[in-house]
């Protein structure tokens, strides 16, 4: 776990006396983290102990997690956590090839050493998943009691637990004891899945990089020197790390779009109210001008679309929370279509992406012009605009901004500051940036409504002026401004926060394209923007460019698709065509 320190000067919350009294509470809730590793195994444990290097070299070298697995698992343990997806593995526990407990135990293995390489568990719930797994394993060969039978998968912590502690990474919550599960997971649940972790978020759960006072910092498992996102970067970390077939995530500026694209995964925003949130701990409670969501972080975008059918069509969610719209996941025909109508948007007019995401946009765009191979025997073509000519000016984009920010800080972070006044604990850097959007300041009734109708006329131009007007199907754009973050930086929501202010759903889905230290670079005469957001990106405070090619050596670039509102089934169609031309395949 990484220390987390006070700075000199103390946010009005902040009190290390309180806090001291926190801290044996923080080691125990981590104590429990080794207890049931050891319990579990304790030779498995100790192995990793010695097998792996320290935190501390994860944190300063660009070590892979992966490459681990192999000298800690069976081949067959490798088998399971690495070749089979969802489908297979149901057809292996419905055919008696493999008991729910062999998988179960497999992943929890991988999932221990997540914890050790990525740092992405919050709380194991291992003795409740083997149990679990040994029940379905008492069913006759053949029969499976749902969609989701003996498969592991992570839910984010701050989504509840029946009987555990919900912290949602505020140290205050440290004795909260959750008295029924999240919606989600008793509908996961009833489907047979085998909830084996708990994943981290950051200190607020608004973080687009994920460090939180209780378990410390979580890594990249493609770069442990990086972020893994956030606030979902627990999610993709685990998932990664291929310690969970899948893993439950929430955004509501990004945090899973971008810890999707960061670990090379794919992720989804749906439109709003047709996954439930409810039974959760968060800082966004009463939150109506931009409103959270909850989602999948997979390894396939057939296991994305798989989990959305099951979870929509067979767990019914609107029978459990009367907030949804009884919306079932249904079948596209926008594929059906000869031609496909793509905008591209290469740069908000706010912040430069980095020359590798401009470098994938480019890449990916010539790869679908270049359409399907023969043998995919596909009858669709791909047409693009540039949408510079037609996108929002640098001034418009500042206001949009300012808006979208200002929406999440509005009542002057009176709900955060709660959640963080009783144990004092230290505010993260990146806790301080996201307190003073919009300056921090408390907002009128007046000032809300005036946003909300920005909000609500931006969501009818998008359709009028995009949608309708360009005759686009989808937008194509960087998740993000440049690939997996360097850890703390994460510090420019628009990409990803801009299509939450309008709540049109998203796909991530991974490129192939990974940062090239000597490709990606800057050119000497690059004209970057003068806007302050351009500035808080890439220049340090000598004024100078602090963009280092080398800090993101070997990050993959996931770019994000937009469709229509509660259109989402055509988004992830599109994507598992783009998928197709692009061989990136399961992750």
């Amino acid at each position: 776990m990484t220390a987390c320190k006070f700075e000199s000067t103390l946010y009005a919350t902040e009190n290390p006396t309180k806090y001291a009294a926190w801290e044996p509470k923080i080691e125990a809730y981590n104590k429990e983290l080794v207890d049931q590793c050891l319990a579990f195994d304790k030779e498995f444990y100790e192995k990793c102990s010695k097998v792996l290097p320290t935190a501390e070299e994860f944190d300063s070298k660009a070590l892979k997690a992966l490459d681990y697995l192999p000298k800690l698992l069976t081949p067959e343990e490798l088998k399971i956590v690495n070749e089979y997806d969802l489908k297979t593995l149901l057809e292996k526990q419905k055919t008696k090839e493999l008991s729910s407990v062999a998988i179960t135990k497999a992943y929890i293995k991988a999932a221990i050493i997540s914890h050790f390489t990525t740092n992405s568990i919050m709380q194991f719930l291992i003795p409740e998943a083997l149990k679990k797994a040994e029940e379905l394993d008492q069913l006759p060969k053949g029969e499976l009691i749902g969609a989701f039978h003996g498969i592991p998968i992570s839910a984010k912590e701050q989504m509840n637990y029946k009987g555990k502690v919900t912290t949602a990474s505020y140290v205050q919550y440290l004795d909260s004891v959750a008295a029924e599960s999240s919606v989600t997971i008793q509908i996961l649940e009833k489907q047979g899945a085998i909830i084996h972790c708990r994943t981290s978020q950051p200190q607020t759960i608004m973080h687009l990089d994920t460090w939180n006072n209780i378990t410390g910092r979580t890594r990249n498992p493609l770069n442990t020197k990086n972020s893994p996102g956030g606030s979902s970067g627990g999610c993709s970390a685990d998932v990664g790390s291929h310690s969970s077939v899948l893993g439950l995530s929430s955004d509501i500026g990004g945090s899973t779009r971008a810890p999707a694209a960061f670990a090379n995964l794919y992720g989804i925003r749906p439109t709003t109210k047709r996954i439930s949130l409810m039974n959760g701990l968060s800082g966004g409670k009463g939150q109506e001008s931009i409103v959270a969501i909850q989602g999948p972080i997979t390894r396939s975008i057939d296991e994305l679309d798989y989990f959305m059918d099951n979870y929509l069509n067979k767990g019914e969610p609107c029978t459990y929370d009367p907030n949804l719209v009884p919306l079932p996941w249904r079948q596209t025909d926008v594929i059906e279509k000869k031609v496909l109508k793509i905008g591209v948007l290469y740069t908000d007019n706010l912040v430069t992406p980095s020359p590798a995401v401009t470098r994938a946009i480019k890449e990916t765009v010539e790869k679908l012009k270049q359409g399907f191979s023969a043998e995919d025997k596909e009858d669709l073509t791909f047409e693009f605009i540039d949408l510079k000519p037609y996108w929002y000016k640098e001034e418009q984009m500042k206001d949009i901004y300012n808006t979208n920010v200002t929406l999440y800080t509005v009542d002057g972070n009176k709900v955060q500051l709660d959640m963080l006044r009783e144990s004092g604990e230290p505010i993260l850097p990146l806790t301080r940036h996201f307190l003073e959007f919009g300056g921090g300041d408390e907002h009128s009734i007046y000032d809300n409504k005036m946003y909300n109708y920005q909000r609500d006329s931006l969501k009818v131009d998008m359709l009028e002026s995009f949608y309708k007007k360009l005759d686009l199907d989808f937008i194509l754009s960087p998740t993000y401004v440049c690939p997996a973050e360097t850890a703390a930086n994460s510090l420019y929501w628009g990409y990803t926060s801009f299509w939450n202010l309008l709540d049109y759903p998203n796909v991530v889905f991974p490129t192939g394209v990974y940062q090239d230290v000597e490709k990606d670079v800057f050119p000497k005469n690059q004209p970057f923007l003068e806007n302050q957001y351009e500035k808080m990106v890439w220049f340090n405070d000598e004024g100078k460019v602090r963009y280092n090619p080398k800090d993101y050596e070997n990050c993959p670039v996931g770019l994000q698709l937009t469709g229509k509102r509660f259109c989402d089934e055509d988004v992830v169609a599109c994507v598992k065509k783009i998928e197709k031309i692009l061989k990136v395949g399961r992750r």
